[in-house]
């Protein structure tokens, strides 16, 4: 029986990756899969659609109630129950900064880097309306250097597709000055970017509150996005031959 039922909530994960369309009932079956690790939840979830009508009455349950329908214990009643808090929460509150303008942003990095001991790096994958999709975090265990593949960049903008980005780092020997690797970084962004039809909007570089270097500033990024950009580099190829 073990079997059988891993390899049916493996189908159910291949159907939920792959894009299928689920019924309430699919999705409210694995979400229980996280309560029971072992077993059919398949049953229970019918039979919380059956009293609770909708997903969004379950979630909106109060846990004793949740109790009263067959197999569900304590554990996931109490679990439906703060998955609904969740959802009620990111329905209602603008949870994910949205960036319109270098005020916002070097707000934002304030708030990522004041404090941090060591180096550490971060991009942050913007939607067209300059909402934050997700920020990703970097580190090493060297306190003064931070080191990010092309292959990850590029790995990150296949699964966020953002329309835009903007990267920040700090510098812990007091000085925002970019130092040549921060140069070089930036270059190999923007290629990036480029190639993959993203605005890289800025690099900031956080050496305190009032201490923070953006690329943006007098041109520097618009010089390197000039040069570095897809369609100037094709054109340099062709000029070349």
């Amino acid at each position: 029986m073990e079997n059988k039922h891993g390899g049916h909530r493996k189908r159910m994960y291949e159907k939920l990756s792959g894009g299928d369309k689920l019924f309430d009932h699919e999705i409210l079956e694995m979400i229980l899969y996280n309560v029971y690790r072992q077993g059919d939840t398949n049953g229970i979830a019918h039979d919380l659609l059956n009293r609770f009508v909708s997903i969004r009455g379950v979630f909106s349950a109060d846990p004793k109630e949740l109790m009263t329908v067959d197999g569900v214990g304590e554990s996931a009643a109490y679990y439906l129950a703060t998955l609904g808090k969740c959802f009620e929460r990111v329905s209602s509150v603008e949870w994910l900064a949205s960036l319109k303008n270098r005020d916002e942003v070097k707000k934002l990095v304030k708030m990522r880097f004041r404090g941090k001991p060591e180096e550490y790096l971060e991009l942050y994958l913007l939607a067209r309306s300059g909402k934050v999709k997700r920020i990703i975090t970097f580190t090493s265990e060297d306190i003064n250097k931070v080191v990010l593949t092309a292959e990850k960049i590029v790995e990150i903008i296949s699964l966020v597709k953002p329309a835009g980005l903007i990267a920040a780092h700090n510098h812990i020997n007091g000085s925002s000055l970019p130092s040549e690797n921060d140069f070089n970084f930036t270059k190999e962004l923007q290629m990036i970017c480029s190639m993959n039809n993203v605005d890289l909007i800025d690099h900031l570089i956080y050496a305190g509150d009032d201490n923070i270097f953006c690329f943006s500033d007098n041109d520097c990024l618009a010089g390197i996005k000039n040069r570095f950009s897809m369609d100037n580099v094709i054109k340099w190829i062709e000029k070349s031959n």
